[in-house]
């Protein structure tokens, strides 16, 4: 963790150094324009795919862009607590939010295929639990990162333990979130839906590897983050800002990329209108059927 607390000396009052290095406004500004732009993208798409499962992730995109911002303020002054305390909360608390959307896809896909007999677990409890072990994790990260503004060395320390908790736990989390992913797609590759077997056309591994490199660039960004709380001042981890440009914006960013390329409101709008066809063709024909009995039936009266 990159923050010194220094107590006064001779009567004058205490401050803290939040960074070991000055912060760059031009990286800061960049990804503030990218996290707009992409999350102005995902604003776009939510209402041909309708997809409003989509509103979390847009408020980390927003999280993201206002938390970068503080970063090019802090490069006006590195002991300054508001610019601080502003990127510190928002970059913290924005992954779970993404990752919430994550979660809800893979329910939505696995309705949308007709395919819950093939998940390891109901997709009403897959969804919740998930969704509410994230808002526990978003509550730890916005708990743990708001009593550090506080500026006293011993709550500091304290909102650094549970922040470090919080990514600890999230990891677990995502972990077995993927498990429950890789087990349903292997099982749907074993036995596909009718649907699926009647339009090759879908494409729907696409999507699913999709979920996974969001999953991974989560998984990666918070395996880092644990990494920083958990070194020392001196670690390069801690010392140089390109690791939180690396290893956290572009990994944020290229969720938000890979699911706006291949957005999953796409695949899940076609398997329900492929559906709804389907089910269209089918009555179709048994009036049809219906239509040649009772037509047999006087046929044969006359």
């Amino acid at each position: 963790m990159d923050i010194v607390y220094h107590p006064g000396v001779n009567g004058s009052d205490p401050w803290v150094e939040f960074y070991p290095y000055t912060p760059s406004a031009s990286a800061g500004y960049a990804f503030v324009a990218i996290f707009g732009i992409s999350t102005i993208v995902h604003l776009v798409l939510m209402f041909p795919f309708r997809a409003a499962y989509f509103i979390p992730l847009m408020l980390g995109g927003i999280c993201e862009a206002f938390g970068y911002y503080g970063r090019a303020w802090s490069h006006e002054s590195r002991t300054e607590i508001k610019s601080w305390a502003l990127q510190e909360m928002l970059i913290m608390c924005s992954p779970p939010l993404i990752a919430a959307t994550v979660y809800m896809v893979l329910g939505r896909v696995i309705r949308s295929f007709d395919a819950e007999h093939l998940s390891s677990m109901r997709v009403k409890w897959l969804t919740f639990v998930f969704v509410m072990n994230d808002v526990l994790t978003f509550c730890t990260q916005l708990g743990g990162a708001g009593v550090q503004v506080t500026g006293d060395a011993k709550v500091m320390d304290i909102g650094k333990k549970v922040v470090l908790a919080g990514l600890i736990f999230s990891l677990v989390v995502f972990a077995l979130f993927i498990y429950i992913t890789a087990k349903f797609h292997r099982r749907l590759q074993q036995m596909p839906t009718p649907l699926i077997n009647h339009n090759p056309g879908l494409h729907w591994q696409r999507y699913m590897v999709a979920i996974y490199v969001s999953c991974f660039a989560l998984m990666l960004r918070n395996l880092v983050r644990t990494i920083q709380f958990g070194a020392g001042r001196t670690a390069d981890v801690n010392t140089k800002e390109a690791y939180i440009y690396v290893f956290d914006a572009f990994l944020m960013f290229l969720t938000m990329l890979v699911l706006m390329v291949y957005h999953p409101g796409r695949l899940i709008k076609k398997a329900r209108y492929l559906t709804k066809m389907g089910m269209f063709d089918e009555r179709m024909g048994e009036r049809n059927s219906a239509h040649i009995l009772l037509a047999d039936t006087e046929m044969g009266q006359r």
